[in-house]
Parts: C-alpha cells; sequence; structure tokens
C-alpha cells in the first residue's frame, strides 16, 4: 500500500516505502520499518522547503518542521488534523489551488500556481505550490504539496520593472524588425500608444528617424545583428515624434547594444532626449527559477553514507544529479568521489565535524558528475544516531545552478545599469522620502564637487532662497504627483560653496516614497542669454540712434530738394521763360534750350518723388500739375509750355480723372498742397 508521510491512523509520521522481508520475523520486521520511517522524516525535516499533506478539504495530514516555521508555527502546537490549510491561502488563490488538484485528479498536467499565503499572524508573503496526488488503494485521497517561498525572487522582478518602467531614458527593444519592448517614458514621449508601437511595420519605424540620419541608424542595427559590433558607440539623431500640432522634430543620443532576447539576437537600445537634455535609462532584468524532483516531486537529492563516507542509499534524483545508476550505491562511491579536487578536504573536516558531534554540516561545494562535468551545490547533513552514538551521514543535496545563474545574469544586469547609470551626460540621484541621497552617478560627484560615497541630502545642495519651494515639492509629490512640476531651475550649491543654475527633473517610483532626479548645470546657458540680452538691448538702442539719424538726414535732404526746385522753379524758370516771349535770334533760342534741358536734368532727381505718386499721369501732365501747383493760371500755362488754352483744359481734366477728383468740386491745387506738401 503507499504509506503517507503521516497517516493518521497511525502513531508513526514516515516517508512512503515499500519494503519486502524475508525469513524475518514480525518483531524485527517491524523495528526495522520503524527505522526507515525514522530515518526518512529527519530527511524530510532538514529539507529547506515546506513540506504538507492535505485531504482534500484541506486539513492538514502532515506539516515538516519547514512548513511549520514558514507559516508561523512552533514544533509544539498541535495543527494536525486541527489547520485547514486553505485558510492559509488568501481567498482568490483558493479556486485556483482546487482547480490545480482537480485537473491532477483528471489525469491532465497542472501549472504549479503562484499563490499569495498567509501565516499565522495574517501576514503574507508570495510562494509558489507543486503539488502531487497520495493514492491510496488505487484512489486519489488528498495531495502532497511543496511550499515555496518566492519573496526574494518577486522583489527583484518588482524593483528591475519599477527602474524600467520608470526609467528616465527611452527603452527599446528590436526584434526581427519591430519594437518587442517599449517603456513607458519611450511610449510618453513618442506620442503614440503602446500598442501602436508594438504592431508597427518596420518600414513605418525608421519613418520615426530623419531621412538624413536613418542610413545611419539603420546600419548600427545591421552591425549589432549581424555580429560585426556587439556594443555600438553612442550616436546622436533626430526623430519624430507626435506633438499637439503634429510631428516634432527631437534630437536624441542613442546607446545601442546587442543582446539575447527570448533565446534570439536582439538590438537593445537607450535614446536619451538630448533636445531637452532629458535622461533615462533602461534595465530589463529576466530571471528564472527551476527545481528538481525528489521522489517525483521534490529537486533535492537525498543520500546516506556510512562511517566511511561510502554511499548507501540514494534517491532518484540523486542519481540523476550524477549521473549514477541505483547498482553503483552501496559499491565503492564515497562522498568525497562526488565532489571537484578543490572542495575534498574541506567536505572531509566537515564530515569529521559532523561525526564528532556538530548538528549539521551545511555549505557551497562544486560536485562532479560522473562524466566529469562540474555544478555548484548546496549539501545540508548530519549524524545518523543509532543506540545513541553516530553511524553515518544522512543529508541533502541542493543543485544550485539555476540560483547562481540567476544572480550571475542579475549582477551583469545591474553592472549594465550601473554602466548605463553612470555614462549619461547628466547628474542622476536616488533619493528617500527624508531627502537623503541613496545612489548617485559619477556625474553628479563632478558638477557637485563632492567625493564618492558622501553621504548627503538634497537639501544640501540647494540654495537657501530655494530650499522652501523645492521641499514643499518633495512633500507634495509624494501625495499627488501630478499636483508639483517634474521640471523647475533651481540654484545648486557644490561643495566648495560656489552656486551654479541647475535644470531639476524629477519622477517618482510607484510604490515607494522615492524619486529619481536628473541636473542638468546650466549656469553657461543662463550667462550666455544674459551676455544675449545685454548685446541685444545695446543693438536696439545703436538701431534706435541710426534710425534717428536717417530720418534727420532724409528731412535734411528733403529740405535740400525743396530749396533747390524751389529755387529753379520759383527763381531761375520765370526768367527763362520771359526770355522765350523776347525777340531772340535762332543762336540764342538754341542757347536757351540747352539751358533749359540742363535746368530740367538738374530738376529730375527731385522730381521723382512727384512721378511716384503719380505714375499714372504722363511726362506732360506732371509738367502742367507743377505748374498748378505754383498758382499758375490756364492761360499761363499755354504760353509757357507753348500749347493752346483748350489743351491745357483738356489735360487738367484728365488729370482730375486719374486722381479721382473728377466729379468732386475740390480745387485741383488745393488737393496737389495737401496730398504731398508744398514741395
Amino acid at each position: 500500500m503507499d504509506m503517507h508521510l503521516f497517516d493518521p491512523n497511525q502513531n508513526d509520521r514516515s516517508v512512503g516505502m515499500q519494503r519486502k522481508e524475508k525469513n524475518v520475523g514480525a518483531s524485527t520486521a517491524s523495528k526495522a520499518f520503524k527505522a526507515g520511517q525514522d530515518r526518512f522524516m529527519e530527511l524530510i525535516n532538514l529539507l529547506p522547503q515546506a513540506v504538507i499533506e492535505i485531504q482534500f478539504d484541506g486539513t492538514l495530514l502532515f506539516a515538516n518542521w519547514h512548513s511549520r516555521k514558514l507559516f508561523g508555527y512552533s514544533l509544539d502546537d498541535n495543527v494536525i488534523g486541527k489547520v485547514n490549510v486553505f485558510q492559509h491561502v488568501v481567498p482568490e488563490d483558493r479556486e485556483r489551488i482546487a482547480d490545480s488538484i482537480g485537473k491532477m485528479i483528471l489525469g491532465a498536467k497542472a501549472k504549479p500556481p503562484e499563490i499569495t499565503a498567509v501565516r499565522k499572524d495574517g501576514t503574507t508573503f508570495p510562494a509558489i505550490a507543486y503539488a502531487n496526488l497520495i493514492i491510496t488503494s488505487g484512489t486519489p485521497t488528498g495531495a502532497r504539496v511543496i511550499v515555496a517561498d518566492i519573496s526574494d525572487k518577486k522583489e527583484v522582478e518588482e524593483a528591475y520593472k519599477a527602474l524600467v518602467d520608470h526609467s528616465l531614458q527611452g527603452l527599446v527593444i528590436v526584434q526581427d524588425g519591430r519594437f518587442v519592448f517599449v517603456n513607458d517614458f519611450f511610449v510618453r514621449n513618442s506620442g503614440f500608444t503602446r500598442e501602436d508601437l508594438l504592431s508597427l511595420p518596420i518600414d513605418d519605424m525608421w519613418q520615426m528617424i530623419h531621412p538624413e540620419d536613418r542610413e545611419l541608424v539603420m546600419k548600427m542595427h545591421r552591425n549589432l545583428l549581424t555580429g560585426t559590433l556587439k556594443q555600438a558607440p553612442v550616436i546622436e539623431y533626430r526623430v519624430f515624434v507626435k506633438g499637439i500640432d503634429g510631428l516634432e522634430m527631437h534630437w536624441v543620443s542613442d546607446y545601442g547594444m546587442r543582446i539575447e532576447y527570448r533565446g534570439r539576437p536582439a538590438v537593445q537600445t537607450a535614446l536619451v532626449d538630448i533636445t531637452e537634455r532629458k535622461l533615462s535609462e533602461m534595465a530589463i532584468l529576466e530571471s528564472e527559477r527551476r527545481y528538481r524532483d525528489l521522489a517525483e516531486l521534490l529537486p533535492q537529492g537525498v543520500f546516506e553514507a556510512d562511517m566511511e563516507g561510502r554511499i548507501i542509499y540514494a534517491n532518484r534524483s540523486t542519481l540523476d544529479m550524477f549521473g549514477i545508476v541505483f547498482s553503483d550505491i552501496g559499491q565503492s562511491i564515497t562522498i568525497v568521489d562526488t565532489l571537484a579536487l578543490k572542495d575534498r578536504d574541506r567536505a572531509e573536516r566537515g564530515v569529521r565535524r559532523v561525526l564528532s558531534g556538530e548538528k549539521v554540516m551545511a555549505g557551497e561545494y562544486s560536485c562532479v558528475r560522473r562524466d566529469g562535468t562540474e555544478f555548484p551545490a548546496m549539501i545540508l547533513a548530519n549524524a545518523i544516531i543509532k543506540d545513541g552514538k553516530p553511524d553515518g551521514i544522512r543529508g541533502v543535496v541542493v543543485d544550485i545552478t539555476v540560483r547562481k545563474e540567476m544572480n550571475r545574469k542579475l549582477e551583469e544586469s545591474e553592472a549594465r545599469y550601473r554602466t548605463l547609470f553612470n555614462s549619461t551626460g547628466t547628474a542622476t540621484v536616488l533619493t528617500d522620502e527624508d531627502m537623503k541621497i541613496v545612489l548617485a552617478n559619477q556625474n553628479f560627484y563632478r558638477i557637485s564637487g563632492y567625493p564618492p560615497d558622501t553621504e548627503l541630502k538634497f537639501t544640501d545642495l540647494v540654495h537657501p532662497d530655494d530650499l522652501d519651494f523645492m521641499t514643499d515639492c518633495h512633500r507634495r509629490r509624494r501625495i499627488d504627483p501630478g499636483s508639483v512640476p517634474r521640471s523647475y531651475e533651481f540654484r545648486f550649491r557644490r561643495a566648495d560653496g560656489s552656486v551654479r543654475n541647475a535644470f531639476l527633473t524629477v519622477g517618482m517610483i510607484p510604490g515607494t516614497k522615492r524619486s529619481v532626479a536628473s541636473i542638468i548645470d546650466i549656469t553657461e546657458l543662463k550667462q550666455t542669454q544674459e551676455e544675449l540680452r545685454k548685446k541685444t538691448f545695446s543693438l536696439e538702442e545703436a538701431n534706435s540712434a541710426l534710425r534717428v539719424l536717417l530720418k534727420q538726414r532724409d528731412e535734411d535732404k528733403a529740405d535740400l530738394e525743396k530749396n533747390i526746385l524751389t529755387n529753379l522753379k520759383e527763381v531761375v524758370l520765370p526768367f527763362l521763360d520771359k526770355l522765350k516771349v523776347q525777340n531772340l535770334n535762332p543762336s540764342q533760342m538754341n542757347i536757351l534750350a540747352v539751358i533749359e534741358e540742363n535746368l530740367k536734368e538738374i530738376m529730375s532727381p527731385f522730381l521723382k518723388n512727384i512721378s511716384y505718386n503719380y505714375a499714372r499721369l504722363t511726362p506732360r501732365e506732371i509738367e502742367i500739375l507743377l505748374l498748378v501747383k505754383e498758382g499758375r493760371s490756364t492761360k499761363e500755362i499755354s504760353k509757357i509750355i507753348h500749347t493752346s488754352e483748350r489743351t491745357i483744359d483738356f489735360q487738367r481734366n484728365s488729370i482730375r480723372k486719374k486722381l479721382g477728383i473728377s466729379n468732386s468740386k475740390v480745387n485741383l491745387r488745393t488737393f496737389i498742397m495737401n496730398k504731398e506738401g508744398s514741395l
């Protein structure tokens, strides 16, 4: 029959096992059976996981030492048959456990559910439950469950997810010509939705890059994917993002590298918007945790060795772990034989200490498989006591390859994150609720002048006149982040007491009271702006003075033109007109004509303004218009230009039509004087 770890119809708690005894008395068989039960009970209690057995209604049938400790019970607490295990699971997860057990009863595979477990004191922790059916006389009667605390895994995942989601950099992963990951900062600043970005065809993705820069970025991606480059230099280029009024062009710096994403090559890129000098970061943590099975459920190997260290028992997981077969057990293989040479002396000393009375031997070792390959393992063991004396060693071997690999990946990811954190162009700090700086990159120490690892509060860096505003923003941001500006200017105090102008951008890490801040020194920019303002003011003053001088020059020129034109017309020309009516001989008339023509040449530049104002008039009409302006009558004009009075009247009417006053009673001379003033 299949025995339970704990059978309510027996006084013994034992690991299920079958033994056939031949030619042995009932008393001897009973003692041997009980000894075997005790031996495996000790092994179960050595395991670092919680091992329990339950009825289908949740009634607890068995609980090893670790399960009691994990759920907050002491070894003296009477829990068997008294505690319902489902009460130690939050209500919303109970149905998933029941569904998992139901699938196993029906013979279907069920993925071990991740649940929120509840301790005796009401506190909770994340856990994963591995279950197997208890079969009695061919009928399922309950479940055997291993519960593993995965708090560390959850904390690591949540911490790195928070870093990625709330990074002040745009972080993307491109695979097969598409975005396969975009963080919140990238989504927010691109103007697109996450769904649009993840479904964007490759041609449309490249359209987001300025045409003049597109080939540069595409070449970098090709080199990374083909392996020509493993890590690209930082490049700068222009991109288009959606703004309120349509597409906007931004400058970004791009730090790209080739990575393996879900088992295939991809390009990971960190983008910083250098148009406004905003910084962000990307860190991706991929972690996995695998367990090996013990008795079809546990991943640990279980072994026993005699006083000489020869292995006399090993479970299936141990056999698989070391690549040995059952027939090897009890022969010549010793505990030391399964370890790497570098660890054998240490292991022998540990065995001697256990056999001399130390309760538990625990340590990390490099184990060796039959094929010579090595793997890291945690070994926990204690002495087998028989008749009050050590009679051998019983232990558990935990393959920690997965944990080591996870730690390695975590260290690599953290190193990559720190590299990005320290290689950006802005100072970046992480602050607690009390404004204590808990993390700062190299650029911060460079611009602040403080030695690395100096204990500082952010208030130590703020000018006293800006302190009240900043502390108020810090307090209100933890109540309602939207109630305070994310970016603003302040005065930054360096270690030497000097004050710099700085631009601050702050973001909260959700679920915490911590904030991430980037600081940009804008002192030179402010000085340049001030110098530009002063130069602009000086130029404006000079321009004003120049405009006054030019205006005065134009007025002087106009006065000079007026005087010259007036003198010629009122002093010189009238005498010429009088000479024309005298009895002059042909030679004199020729001389007079030359004089008149030269005077007209002299007057012509001064008549340009008049010609411009009356561009529709003919030269003869302009000549008549000027004589009208002088107050000449039709008769006088007729004599001056040697034309009939009728012709003069006709041309005067033509002038009035062209000036738009033909139907008006206004005097032509008055109209001209009002329009352009006296010459």
